[in-house]
């Protein structure tokens, strides 16, 4: 037989598992950190691309049906996408700037 002077008690033991548990949801916290792919991207168009991938392959893919099957509008598509870009990169660059 265990003597009980040896045993924690189970208030010494409660302690120790939540000590655990919250070591471990550190830790656990980091890794999935990690994992995102907005953590791997710090580019702000490819962080938003990697999470929102649906919408932007289904744009794609709607952008590229429209060139295919109208060969003679697709000069003002890629003007107009030229021109979103653009728009697009000012935006980023007032957001950026408002940021800091």
């Amino acid at each position: 037989m265990a003597d009980a002077s040896t045993k924690p008690t189970l208030a010494e033991r409660r302690r120790q598992l939540v000590e655990r548990c919250a070591e471990q949801r550190t830790g656990l916290a980091f890794e999935l950190q990690a994992l995102r792919p907005s953590a791997i991207i710090d580019n702000p168009v490819a962080g938003y691309v990697a999470s929102h991938r649906k919408l932007v392959l289904g744009g794609l893919a709607a952008v590229i049906g429209l060139a295919f099957t109208r060969k003679k509008r697709l000069g003002g598509i890629v003007a107009s996408a030229m021109s979103a870009w653009r728009v697009a990169q000012a935006a980023l660059a007032t957001l950026a700037h408002y940021r800091r």
